[in-house]
């Protein structure tokens, strides 16, 4: 590396009385030299700093005694050695957590944790679980909303392959452009930029890969997976090799596939290579007597996530509830539960507490009443200051405007 021509006078002297000091095993000599030159050259040249600090680093360490290396190199180990036991027992965290994460899924997507009194759902179960402990492909169909990633789950973690991945992925969500590098993956390279990474598929690798919304994946696609599954490998965008894969198809839709294969929207072959078991989930207005089970379950979630303690439904609202259609099924109700423990005043859902839809034209007969001391016990702060400034503005405006009036 060239010098500048105005170094300060003496320092090419010190360097080379550096290097006949360091030859001469003079470490200690060597060294104080090599701090005075780095001083003298800092002064200077204090804008060429950056440039010349490796140079300085390199001369520093070529001016360490053989004991100063050795005790650096002790001292690196001892800290690597640290990281590593450090590294380990954080691994040793992670797998323990892992487990246990994985046994709460398991529990909770157990069959004797899905709500299903009615004797169609309960056939569903039945079924689920005898197909649970195989590796066939499986197709569940339904309305939206009817829970079939649900069952999906619970195939997966009461089956065989619980140890294993599940990857879900909705097929309307990737577009035919980005298909192949996001189910069967990329190798570094193939553009500026682009590392490598696993595709779904090979992620996949032991487990289940849930295909949601499946009638809607298109024809050229729909032939990609087919060649997976005849093949049982997948080949990553810019790989020469393929890569063997083991996974477990199941797929979900709301189309009727039946249909879509005569208009040609389908592939057949790839239908029946899916529906190995088919699973039909009925909609939630043919399971009456899950309804109120269903909205029991998630009022108490609900309740315990707000903060509201414990919440019952008032009888007028049961009845409301278990009459309805449900046109959005599960899905719907859960979004409807969620509303009515969010805006109840008290830890009773009344029927004008839903939606009008819902209640119809008899909300007046079971009125949620006015907040009191009662409510308050129930209400988090932050919205019990809100419903008080409401309960203030509303006085107000019945006294028009008069504080006394109001006040009284």
């Amino acid at each position: 590396m060239p010098l500048s021509s105005d170094l300060p006078p003496g320092l090419i002297q010190k360097l080379v009385h550096f290097t006949t000091l360091l030859g001469q095993g003079d470490y200690s000599g060597s060294a104080t030299l090599l701090g005075e030159c780095r001083r003298l050259f800092e002064a200077a040249q204090p804008d060429c700093r950056t440039e010349y600090m490796v140079l300085f680093q390199k001369l520093e360490l070529m001016a360490l005694s053989v004991q100063q290396r050795e005790k650096l190199l002790g001292e690196t180990v001892e800290r690597l050695d640290a990281s590593h036991t450090e590294l380990k027992v954080l691994e040793q965290r992670l797998k323990r957590e892992n487990t246990v994460l994985k046994q709460q899924l398991r529990r909770r997507f157990s069959v004797g944790k899905v709500i299903g009194a009615s004797p169609k759902m309960a056939n569903i179960l039945r079924l689920a679980q005898r197909v649970a402990d195989t590796t066939v492909n499986v197709l569940i169909t339904g309305e939206t909303g009817t829970g079939k990633e649900m069952v999906a789950k619970v195939i997966h973690y009461s089956g065989q392959r619980r140890h294993g991945p599940f990857m879900a992925v909705n097929c309307t969500a990737v577009p035919d452009t980005l298909f192949e590098s996001e189910f069967f993956g990329i190798e570094k390279g193939v553009a500026t930029g682009v590392e490598k990474r696993r595709g779904l598929i090979e992620g996949s690798r032991g487990g289940t890969l849930f295909l949601d919304e499946i009638g809607d994946m298109s024809m050229a696609s729909q032939s990609k997976i087919l060649r997976v599954l005849e093949l049982g490998e997948v080949t990553p965008v810019g790989a020469r090799e393929p890569v063997p894969v083991d996974i477990r198809l199941v797929c979900a839709t709301n189309r009727d596939l039946a249909r879509d294969m005569d208009e040609g929207r389908f592939r057949r072959d790839l239908y029946y290579r899916i529906k190995v078991v088919h699973l039909d989930l009925p909609p939630l207005r043919e399971r009456r007597d899950d309804i109120l089970l269903l909205a029991e379950n998630f009022l108490t979630t609900f309740a315990h996530s707000m903060g509201r303690g414990r919440m019952t439904f008032s009888r007028a609202a049961r009845d409301a509830l278990r009459a309805y259609h449900w046109p959005g099924n599960i899905r719907e109700l859960e979004n409807e539960v969620e509303r009515a423990v969010a805006l109840a005043y008290s830890g009773k859902i009344y029927l004008d507490d839903l939606s009008e839809e819902i209640r119809g034209r008899d909300g007046a007969e079971d009125r949620n009443p006015k907040p009191g001391p009662e409510a308050n016990q129930a209400l988090p702060r932050g919205r019990l200051k809100r419903l008080e400034h409401d309960a203030i503005l509303a006085c107000l405006a019945e006294c028009g405007g008069n504080r006394t009036r109001a006040a009284r």
